[in-house]
Formats: C-alpha cells, structure tokens, sequence
C-alpha cells in the first residue's frame, strides 16, 4: 500500500506542477485589459423593419424605453424639480407690439426648461439620460424618472450643474412635428409646414 501512495503523491504532485506552470504562463500574458471581471461578448440583435402601418413603434411603448429600466422598488428619494417650457421672443413680443406673434401658450415656446433639486449631491455621481420623449437623471440619492409632454432633440439639449445650490438645469429644444402649425412660428426656418407654406402678413 505504501508504494501506491508514494506513486499516486509523485502523480499528483507533477500534475500540480503543470498546472503551476499553466498559471504563470497565463499570468505573464496577461495586460491591463485583463483586470476585472471577464467580458463577455455582446449580443448584436437586428433591428426590426418598421411596420408602415403601425400606430406607434416599440420605442414608444416596449421595453426599449427609458422609464421600463427603472425598478419600481429602487428606494432612493425623488428630488424635487421644476419643468417650464421657455420662448425665444424678441423686443417687439416683449414690449406687446402690435405686429407681435407670441402669444401664451405653449404653442410658441421652443425649449422645455428642467430644474433638479439634489442636495448634498457631488456632480461627478450624476447620471442624466434623455431620449426623445423622457427623461430618466439619477444619483447614489436620488432618481427621477419623467416622460416628456413633448418630443425633444436631445442630441441639442444641454445641462449645467449649479454645485453652490446642488440644482442640475436641463434645456431641451422642442421637436415639432410635420404638421405643426402655428402662427408664431412664421419666421422660423426650422418649421416644416410654415416652409411649405406660402404665408404673408
């Protein structure tokens, strides 16, 4: 019995040599990129053909959207915030001249100005993102997950962080439609309809 366990110990201890040998080979090779947990390759998924005669498309309402990834029992507080929507105006719209186009409404405003209360919040563990209808802006305290009334552009948008009052302020540039019309919008270029029309004052 005693020269089975010897040859069985002489066995093992080579193979465990091997595998010494195996790990420092891996070891060496090894660059910064290996540091951390092992990725895995990405899923590439196709994207579907947008169906013509579709009333909405899965971005709108399927789980591609913004506000479904958030957990409905995340625990961290919701900030207070301010959404106004804001009017590029002129002397004339400001002083209620007469040929002025601006009215009220919001009809002729052209950004949608968001204020986010955060205290005690360092900018650098803020997380904003925004697709063309919501908006999701997170922190170790706080998330506020907010659909939009309209749709934005925000690859235009911009966001500035005030640290003396802990307020993040996100400007958004309104999206009109195709068929958007209204009359404060006859000097401006960017209106799809106001360009097909032909009107005069």
């Amino acid at each position: 019995m005693g020269e089975i366990e010897q040859l069985s110990n002489m066995l093992n201890e080579s193979s465990k040599l091997e595998e010494e040998e195996e790990e420092k080979k891996r070891v060496h090779s090894m660059g910064p990129g290996d540091i951390g947990p092992s990725k895995q390759a990405e899923v590439v998924v196709p994207k579907k053909k947008a169906d013509p005669n579709a009333i909405w498309d899965d971005e709108e309402v399927g789980e591609g959207r913004l506000l479904n990834k958030v957990d409905a029992s995340d625990k961290r507080a919701r900030p207070k915030y301010d959404l106004r929507y804001r009017q590029k105006i002129s002397s004339d719209d400001a002083c209620g001249a007469p040929w002025s186009v601006q009215d009220n409404s919001s009809m002729s405003c052209r950004d949608i100005v968001i204020k986010v209360e955060m205290p005690d919040t360092k900018f650098s563990t803020v997380k904003l993102d925004v697709t063309k209808n919501e908006m999701l802006v997170q922190s170790p305290k706080f998330i506020l997950a907010l659909p939009l009334a309209e749709n934005v552009d925000s690859d235009k948008g911009s966001a500035k962080w005030d640290s003396d009052k802990c307020v993040l302020e996100v400007v958004l540039p309104i999206v009109r439609g195709e068929n958007f019309a209204h009359y404060s919008m006859l000097d401006d270029p960017d209106c799809p309809k106001m360009r097909d029309m032909d009107v005069r004052l």
